[in-house]
């Protein structure tokens, strides 16, 4: 039975890179992003809240790298000297 999670409109940006990390810590479960939701199946669906707590930590996950990863260049660059 597919499960649905909303994705906010502010974290849509970031799906298609936590979904890739979500299916890695997650192999038997299938992803499929439509619209602003994340539709979930698999076999191994156990716990509907928490493989939502899971894919939202993805995707909040991926929303902080993405956007600390200017800073960290420019650390990089500052002690580096490059």
């Amino acid at each position: 039975m597919p499960l649905e999670f909303e994705i906010a409109p502010e974290l849509m940006p970031y799906v298609a890179d936590a979904t890739v990390r979500f299916r890695y810590l997650n192999p038997g479960v299938d992803v499929t992003i439509s619209g602003a939701a994340a539709v979930v199946a698999g076999s191994e669906v156990v716990n509907v809240k928490d493989l939502e707590q899971q894919f939202m930590f993805c995707l909040y996950r991926q929303k902080i790298y993405s956007e600390t990863l200017p800073l960290r260049h420019a650390l990089l660059a500052g002690v580096t000297g490059r």
